[in-house]
């Protein structure tokens, strides 16, 4: 019969892995567990071929973007676009129904990525000859 041996970890799914054979007891091998790749070392009293039970902990929820408020500028209603520069980033905002100059707005950050580009004033062009 084939013994079955409790890893601790934090609440998660559980799994069931065989031991590879030529593993030693004590050696770390890497699983893929419900699309994880974990490092699991092989307890000392299994060898080859004897089963390991392992929970692999949730998966953390996704970081939550960060949220910054934004005032309504003058002069823009509900459906208005007007920019403004939200984490150090420039970016459009569509003013919602309801609301209208003054209005306080919370916009999420947006994706890290390239910085927005500087505005340069048009260059006069040289006059043809």
């Amino acid at each position: 019969s084939r013994t079955a041996w409790t890893l601790g970890f934090d609440a998660g799914m559980q799994y069931q892995i065989s031991v590879p054979p030529g593993v030693q007891p004590g050696q770390r091998i890497q699983a893929n567990v419900g699309g994880q790749m974990v490092q699991v070392q092989v307890p000392l009293n299994l060898g080859p071929d004897r089963l390991v039970r392992i929970t692999v902990p949730a998966a953390a929820p996704p970081p939550q973007p960060q949220q910054f408020r934004v005032t309504v500028p003058p002069g823009c209603g509900a459906g208005s676009v007007f920019q403004a520069n939200v984490g150090g980033r420039l970016v459009q905002i569509t003013v919602p129904p309801g609301q209208g100059p003054g209005s306080q707005l919370m916009v999420n950050a947006p994706p890290p990525g390239p910085a927005a580009p500087q505005y340069a004033p048009p260059q006069p062009r040289p006059a043809a000859p």
